[in-house]
């Protein structure tokens, strides 16, 4: 055979043995993309409580202190996570199963924080370094600090007008919003 023959014959070889290897690998990454997904459902099962069901989504945003609105419902009881609390790190060690479970309580606990889930699998905090419990009139009373956009007075007048947003409550709320991003001394 000539040497243009081997030439062609050898493209021809080495064309036939890269579209072998390309269906190879499209192959290896479809299979190896599938158990992937297995071994992480696999791992996602071995978790107790709900993370072992369904993917953790995390907390909505008005519970971030720096994400309240004034618009946001205030429940009986609020939660703030404060700037600097790592929420995504705990959702992740929850879900890696480093969380200890309380299956009494229905709560996770991981880095010394507490956590529920709801149903849909939302996360909201409960207790521990970084977060602050607080209760209706209080949450109202640091929605209206937000509102006043760090203006200390401007919401202490507007509370003043409302007898819910007592003293107590306005001082408790004042402690939270000297961590938010628009508070001014």
């Amino acid at each position: 055979m000539g040497r243009r023959g081997r030439k062609a014959s050898g493209d021809a070889a080495s064309g036939l043995i890269a579209k072998a290897a390309a269906a190879s690998m499209r192959e290896a990454k479809q299979v190896g993309g599938e158990v992937a997904d297995d071994a992480a459902e696999a791992a996602r099962r071995a978790v107790p409580g709900p993370a072992g069901k369904i993917p953790l989504k995390p907390p909505h945003p008005r519970h971030n202190l720096d994400s309240i609105r004034p618009k946001n419902p205030s429940k009986e009881v609020n939660t703030v996570v404060l700037p600097g609390t790592d929420v995504q790190k705990d959702l992740d060690d929850i879900a890696a199963g480093r969380a200890t479970w309380d299956p009494n309580r229905q709560r996770y606990e991981v880095n010394g924080r507490t956590y529920a889930v709801e149903p849909t699998g939302t996360v909201f905090p409960e207790a521990g370094p970084g977060l602050v419990q607080l209760n209706r009139a209080e949450y109202g009373a640091l929605k209206e600090y937000i509102a006043a956009g760090g203006d200390i007075d401007k919401a202490k007048a507007a509370m003043a007008r409302n007898p819910f947003l007592t003293e107590a409550a306005q001082e408790r709320a004042l402690e939270v919003f000297r961590n938010h991003k628009s508070y001014q001394e």
